[in-house]
């Protein structure tokens, strides 16, 4: 008898223990995604910068996963981004609406030129604003979130916005829903 309360206290310690570490666990993904996701847009401008060369940084779904794409081929890093499939970056996301990237199609994307600045490819969708190749005026932002959290198994929603200004430079910024 026992025995059968002390691994009935066992069984409950471990479903209070557990839930909290796999909420760590997954907003752990998301943040570590979004500092991924800031570096690979830096391997773009540094890219651009040191081999003097526009560089296009594409956002697309292939094969059902979203990916950011740099092209050319940078030489200091991977050209391709795989995001993870925990990630969701369709949810409320600011690259799909106006203030977010570009659009050719559906495939959004943005360009680093050789003097760090961020242009709007030519034949772009864009907000009003702003003209196809040419300058971007406003920040364009990417958010990612936790698919846990889209369907409400996580609290609070948390999302990371990742930020490209028109001078090139990359940050993110954690939003709580």
């Amino acid at each position: 008898m026992e025995a059968l309360v002390v691994l009935a206290v066992l069984g409950i310690l471990t479903t209070v223990i557990a839930a909290p570490i796999n909420s760590y666990w997954q907003r752990s993904r998301l943040e570590s995604a979004a500092g991924d996701v800031r570096n690979f847009l830096q391997t773009a401008f540094a890219e651009a910068v040191n081999q003097h060369t526009q560089v296009t940084v594409s956002l697309q779904q292939v094969a059902g996963k979203w990916q950011l794409q740099i092209a050319p081929a940078p030489q200091t890093g991977p050209a391709t981004y795989v995001f993870p499939d925990v990630i969701d970056c369709t949810t409320d996301n600011p690259a799909a609406n106006v203030g977010g990237w570009p659009a050719i199609g559906a495939v959004r994307s943005l360009v680093c030129t050789p003097s760090g600045m961020t242009f709007i490819p030519a034949g772009a969708t864009c907000a009003a604003s702003e003209t196809a190749g040419a300058q971007a005026r406003e920040v364009k932002t990417l958010a990612i979130t936790h698919t846990s959290m889209v369907d409400g198994s996580l609290s609070p929603n948390t999302r990371f916005e990742i930020q490209v200004y028109p001078i090139w430079n990359v940050s993110y910024r954690k939003v709580l829903q």
